[in-house]
Order: C-alpha cells, then structure tokens, then sequence
C-alpha cells in the first residue's frame, strides 16, 4: 500500500475478490456486506468495486480499542 492510496498493483479500485483478499475475508462475506449496504462501494456497469482509500476507512473505523486506550483517550466508562 502506498500512500497515494493505492493497492501494491497500482489499482486504486480492487475487484470483489482482490477486496476481499485485502480484508481478510472472503468474497461471499463481502456480498453480504454489499447487499446490506454496510461497505461503499462502486458501481461500474454490472460490476463492483472497492476502492481502497474506503477499505483503509472503514479499518481504521472498524477497530476495537481496549479499554486501557479507551480510557486514556477519553472514551471510557465514567463511574
């Protein structure tokens, strides 16, 4: 990945399975991600694609912090 945002290829926009293999998943879970609209996407014709800069997002978003980084951030519970 570099930093311009895109793939080790070159390819800014990944296929349903070149995404899913940035993931870590599989391209069935990401159809299922698609279908109920938790993941953008590009429409290309009949096609799908990710673009990466969306992927590195929703990673970043997607991230459980412990509780330890929770509290020192701020976001902990309060009692």
């Amino acid at each position: 990945m570099s930093a311009a945002g895109t793939s080790v290829d070159g390819a800014r926009l990944l296929s349903v399975r070149d995404a899913a293999r940035y993931l870590g998943t599989t391209a069935k879970t990401l159809y299922s991600m698609v279908w109920k609209r938790d993941i953008v996407f590009v429409k290309i014709g009949r096609s799908l694609r990710f673009d990466v800069k969306d992927l590195d997002q929703m990673i970043e978003q997607s991230k459980v912090r412990s509780s330890e980084n929770a509290t020192e951030a701020g976001l902990g519970r309060k009692d």
